[in-house]
């Protein structure tokens, strides 16, 4: 089965195609240098920029996957070519939500007209779910082939969203089951989610505290590695061992309060160790609340995803973790797996395919608010 995945949830322009669930290409436009300016996310800015790449990031998913070489994803119109290109497609996936609306907008048109246009089979895919599953991604030699026993627990973190889910597979609920095309249902539970702000949220409201631009978690994870002490003292967020939801905005203004009578000069001499000193607490808060969901739920296979986990920092202390609980891990086998793309959403398009869940071109719309 081949699927063309379409995703626009934020400040990306995606496209990839997938044989199954092997990736044969996965293109990502950045609109970060577009927002960059404004310290944020500006929806205007991303809807006309989703607009204008589209259709070009999706040329050159297709030319890709059959190994054409393509040196800019500047869009030539030439019908035939793409037209020929989408014959050997069988089902277009896009995300649905949750996400910004209008760049939603964006994704979800071009897939029902490209559906109706071409008489493709149409799935609606939840960013969230994307994520999680991104796990279960293949490069284009099937490797690698991994295991996964049921029950299993994600932390899965981004800018958008911050939640602990355990994942079941009920038609195979006892046995060892391998990540291949054999998987077709998953249930999810979510244990555990942030009440506010989201853990990469709120590291980029950290680093804009700092005058550190956007987006700032990148930024925040260099200069850490550069620490030499530490330099303010923040609070543990929801210490309350009984619930494991979290909360990162009162972390966010405790530290704001910390530093706000400090000078320009002290800021700037201490930036490191105050990049440190968020982020570390961020992750312990995560890991902490991670920790006590394995212990709760005694999951036999630890997942994690999402853009935070391109920090390498975090998924050193999640490894630290899973040998401390004796629990099998599995990440993205490619960083930028990790961040938003499309072939995190062509993997659960695959799946959903599979059961014939299908959307329908004519009536489906974005959902900014997609549950989980």
């Amino acid at each position: 089965m081949k699927i063309l995945a379409i995703e626009t949830s934020c400040d990306d322009t995606c496209a990839a195609v997938l044989d199954n669930d092997r990736i044969l290409s996965n293109v990502i436009s950045s609109q970060t240098d577009l927002h960059k300016q404004w310290g944020g996310v500006v929806p205007d800015i991303a809807k006309r920029a989703h607009q204008e790449r589209i259709m070009p990031v999706i040329e050159t998913a297709l030319k890709r996957s059959i190994k054409y070489q393509v040196l800019s994803i500047k869009y030539k119109s030439n019908k035939n070519t793409f037209d020929s290109l989408m014959k050997e497609i069988d089902v277009i996936a896009v995300t649905q939500g949750p996400g910004l609306a209008i760049a939603l907008s964006v994704g979800v048109k071009t897939a029902c007209e490209m559906a109706i246009k071409y008489n493709k089979k149409l799935v609606a895919v939840n960013h969230i779910e994307g994520h999680m599953l991104s796990n279960l991604l293949k490069n284009k030699n099937g490797m690698p082939e991994r295991k996964i026993d049921f029950p299993a627990i994600c932390l899965t973190v981004s800018g958008g969203h911050t939640k602990i889910i355990k994942v079941s597979n009920p038609s195979h609920a006892s046995r060892d089951l391998p990540l291949t095309r054999e998987v077709e249902h998953f249930s999810y539970e979510v244990v555990g989610e942030t009440l506010d702000d989201a853990a990469g949220e709120a590291l980029d409201k950290a680093a804009k505290l700092l005058g550190l631009g956007y987006p700032g978690g990148p930024v925040l994870e260099t200069l850490s590695k550069m620490a030499t002490e530490k330099v303010v003292s923040l609070p543990h967020p929801l210490a309350d061992k009984k619930t494991l939801d979290y909360s990162f905005s009162g972390l966010k203004t405790s530290f704001y309060y910390q530093i706000k009578d400090w000078p320009k000069e002290k800021i700037n001499k201490n930036l490191a160790n105050l990049a440190n000193d968020f982020q570390t607490e961020v992750f312990e808060t995560l890991l902490r609340k991670f920790k006590l969901a394995i212990i709760k739920h005694q999951p036999k296979t630890i997942l994690a995803s999402g853009g935070v986990l391109a920090n390498l920092e975090l998924r050193k202390k999640l490894r630290k973790l899973a040998r401390e609980m004796k629990t099998p891990l599995l990440m993205p086998f490619k960083k930028e797996l990790n961040t938003d793309n499309a072939a995190m959403i062509g993997m659960v398009g695959y799946l959903k395919a599979k059961r014939g869940e299908w959307a329908y071109p004519k009536t489906l719309d974005r959902d900014p608010r997609l549950n989980f």
